[in-house]
């Protein structure tokens, strides 16, 4: 197997990677240590200057990865920043190779993923949207999961390498159809955080034993991916550094919830979840990860915060 992705690396050519957040930069990280040459860029530097080797370039702007690479990912905080960095004059789109294929891996909203689709089209341009599934901590090891709008030959084109940054890849459909599919994931996912945090929040205030909780939701239909992964080794252990920032699952809802109404579809729990998330928000709970809500009920609570033994 390690042959194959040595002899994928090898005829790929360059590749492109903007944005090297907490995410992203896990991501390129696997494209790099699986040999594929890297052009990169963050507004950050020092991201890009971690990542700097032999196979790795630092562009000096998100135009200048275009202008050297065939294929070019995204991974970006939201719709605002995928937009200008695909469409602003010196952007992405402007300085692309012919045919260049440009995917993006970030969480936006369903207009804005068929309108830069419709945009790269009309550039001869080739457009992919490639949400990514599963925690920050998958990435690190190489275990994401992608969800893939693309036509069928670009899916073919990129899917060594989504199979260099994952484990696990769905072809959704044609493009647009990866963010429609991260949406309704993601709704779900941050709605767990939420009914996951009142939970364990109930669990202390009836003076229940954390663990023996926690083993009984992890045995049943109670449990998720969210309680299972995640809670025991960031919020339970007091680590609220963000693997997924709650600002970010404010985003996200947000984006759900928007979408939700322009299908005429009501989302009465979404829309709560996205409330308690702007409060949480708002009370300044922000840079933290979105395991930080139940912190934030138990302190709504006068509770105090609720941790594993150790």
């Amino acid at each position: 197997m390690q042959n194959g992705v040595e002899t994928a690396a090898a005829d790929a050519g360059r590749i492109g990677f903007i944005g090297l957040g907490r995410m992203g930069f896990a991501l390129a990280s696997n494209l790099a240590r699986k040999g594929y040459p890297l052009t990169v860029f963050d507004i950050r530097e020092t991201r890009g200057a971690q990542l700097a080797g032999d196979n790795v370039h630092c562009a000096k702007s998100a135009g200048d990865v275009a202008a050297a690479c065939d294929i070019v990912f995204l991974m970006l905080p939201g719709p605002k920043e995928v937009t200008a960095v695909l469409q602003e004059a010196d952007g992405v789109y402007a300085r692309a190779r012919a045919n260049a294929v440009i995917v993006d891996m970030s969480t936006v909203d369903p207009a804005t993923a068929d309108g830069l689709a419709e945009a790269a089209s009309a550039l001869n341009l080739s457009f992919a949207d490639a949400p990514v599934g599963r925690l920050a901590a998958h990435a690190d090891k190489g275990e994401s999961l992608f969800m893939v709008g693309a036509s069928d030959d670009v899916f073919t084109k990129i899917r060594p390498l989504l199979e260099a940054m994952g484990t696990t890849i769905y072809h959704c459909g044609k493009a647009g159809s990866g963010t429609r599919t991260k949406l309704v994931n993601n709704f779900l996912v941050l709605s767990y955080c939420q009914l996951n945090s009142e939970a364990l929040t109930l669990a202390m205030a009836l003076g229940l034993d954390l663990s023996n909780t926690m083993n009984v939701l992890l045995e049943t239909t109670a449990s998720n991916g969210q309680l299972r992964d995640k809670w025991p080794v960031k919020v339970l252990r007091g680590d609220t550094t963000p693997g997924f920032d709650v600002v970010l699952g404010l985003k996200d809802l947000t984006l759900a919830c928007r979408a939700a109404e322009q299908v005429g579809v009501t989302v009465a729990l979404g829309g709560k979840a996205r409330d308690i998330f702007q409060r949480a928000v708002d009370e300044g709970y922000s840079g933290q990860d979105t395991s930080v809500l139940t912190d934030f009920w138990a302190k709504a609570n006068s509770l105090r915060p609720v941790r594993l033994p150790d």
